[in-house]
């Protein structure tokens, strides 16, 4: 049988990570986030990030002790030593990227009717052929084109900087006691800036397309989370110096408003189709990711050999692909976008609950492996374990949007 190729390093690898994770979401979240933390906005992002930095240790630490394809589902194997856990990780990891993907693929349409008024059926479906199409064409071609698109993406980003630099710079925003938000509406905001980082998982699926994975795996999830919180910061501390935290919240397209606040007239619809570039990327990623964890999850036997098959000349799990695809159109034909990301919200703290605790007992047991590996301090995993536990009881009660 066919295997993956091993061509991934570590700069095609964070690309990839941060493509991935700085998606579609920042132009949309931010609105949110300030009308939560008002002028504390930088500070909920990074608050976001070093809570995610505890998971993300303990994702380096498992992926390069276990570089498979198969990801959370064998470490969880490994860890907490229970098959059905590890094949209910290993689904529901791929289960949030096919429900992700087809939330963003919603969004996309949403944004698309400001262009033409194309049937949106219509205008997911044929989006969705061609990123399949790509995903199928080679990991190295789609990752490439994936890091294109980042580049992109990022350059929005640049330009929301830049633009909203010199008005932000004339009444810039300032943390003070005085404008804290209450506890409730800051740990909310740092709630759903958490998930504006979250992407750094992605990484570890694409295992055994990655060469030297002990050492490229960590490089990425840590170039990803370094990324994005320089990024995020920035954006957080222009877009509320510049426009102001009340008039982020009320629009649909904040980013938008704060490149017209610097460059006036209609130049927010250039954020407007870079945030559907970025839409496109994030469905691209999440199918590549999806693909390989079910193909993983096959290979280790945990389900049916169809998903292991390998395209010869190609050498993508194509079975797995075309699987993920259909799942991505069915849930995104079927469910409005608003339960879509609820979903994918509780299923990635589960399986981050699920992830720490492995790496935990896997460390109680002192376990040696035959190979160098990066090493998380013991107590990543535990307060990686109780941030998401906090997180997840945030949401149920609805203290996150």
């Amino acid at each position: 049988m066919a295997e993956l190729r091993r061509v991934l390093g570590p700069i095609s690898l964070s690309v990839y990570g941060i493509g991935v994770t700085i998606g579609a979401g920042i132009y949309a979240v931010t609105g949110e986030i300030a009308g939560l933390a008002g002028e504390w906005t930088p500070a909920a992002f990074l608050a976001a990030c070093i809570a995610a930095m505890f998971s993300a240790l303990s994702y380096a630490e498992m992926a390069t002790r276990h570089p498979e394809s198969a990801g959370e589902g064998a470490y969880v194997a490994q860890g907490l030593r229970s098959r059905p856990l590890s094949i209910f990780t290993g689904y529901a990891v791929a289960l949030s990227g096919l429900i992700s993907s087809a939330a963003i693929l919603r969004g996309f349409a949403g944004y698309f009717t400001e262009f033409a008024t194309w049937p949106i059926p219509l205008v997911m479906l044929g989006v969705l052929a061609i990123l399949t199409a790509a995903a199928l064409w080679g990991v190295r071609e789609a990752v490439w084109a994936a890091g294109i698109v980042t580049v992109i993406e990022v350059a929005g980003l640049v330009i929301v900087v830049v633009a909203g630099w010199p008005e932000a710079v004339k009444s810039p925003s300032v943390m003070t006691l005085s404008n804290a938000p209450a506890f409730t509406g800051f740990a909310a905001a740092m709630s759903l800036a958490f998930f504006a980082f979250v992407g750094f998982e992605d990484i570890v699926n694409m295992a055994e397309e990655a060469r030297q994975p002990e050492r490229t795996l960590p490089i990425a999830i840590g170039t990803t989370l370094g990324a994005a919180l320089v990024l995020y910061g920035l954006i957080g501390w222009v877009s509320v110096s510049a426009v102001g935290p009340e008039t982020l919240a009320a629009s649909p397209a904040p980013l938008a408003r704060v490149v017209e606040a610097g460059l006036g007239g209609n130049s927010g619809d250039i954020l407007a189709a870079i945030a559907l570039i970025a839409m496109v990327n994030g469905v691209l990623v999440q199918i590549l990711m999806a693909s390989r964890v079910l193909y993983g999850m096959a290979r280790r036997g945990s389900g049916p050999r169809v998903l292991a098959l390998v395209h010869p000349s190609r050498r993508t799990p194509h079975v797995a692909t075309l699987v993920s695809a259909a799942v991505v159109a069915m849930l995104a034909l079927a469910a409005p976008l608003s339960i879509l990301a609820q979903g994918t919200v509780f299923v990635v703290l589960v399986v981050f609950v699920l992830v720490n605790a492995a790496l935990i007992m896997t460390k109680r047991r002192a376990e040696i492996s035959d190979h160098a590996y990066f090493t998380a301090p013991g107590w990543a995993p535990v307060v990686g374990l109780v941030i998401s536990v906090t997180l997840f009881i945030l949401s149920v009660v609805g203290l996150f949007g």
